[in-house]
């Protein structure tokens, strides 16, 4: 029953903040556990209410699925960003694709 509770509130925090890691969602709710809220995760992820966004090799976050938009990876200081990308880029080879994410350098890397 626990359970239920600590998944509404992941859902809900995810729903109101943008890409939170395991372990920043389980700073922000103090009372779970570490392990109750990564069975958590893995069930929202399950029914297909939150996604994963893989930042880097080490770095996976969350975030809902209500909020639909791709993001930009800048490779030098990792900084993520919000970007839009048109309908018509998501049919790709008759495949349809729920998100995509870009890797390049933000504006501040790339001038350094």
């Amino acid at each position: 029953m626990r359970t239920n509770i600590y998944k509404k509130q992941i859902l809900e925090l995810l729903q109101k903040r943008h890409l939170l890691t395991i372990s920043e969602i389980n700073n922000i709710i103090p009372d779970a556990d570490y392990s109750t809220v990564f069975r958590n995760i893995e069930q929202l992820l399950k029914d297909n209410e939150i996604k994963k966004v893989m930042i880097n090799n080490k770095l996976t976050a969350y975030e809902s699925i209500k909020d639909n938009h791709d993001h930009f990876i800048c490779n030098g200081c990792g900084g993520v960003e919000s970007i839009s990308l048109l309908i018509s880029q998501r049919d790709l080879n008759n495949k349809t694709v729920s998100d995509i994410t870009v890797r390049g350098a933000c504006a501040k890397c790339k001038e350094s």
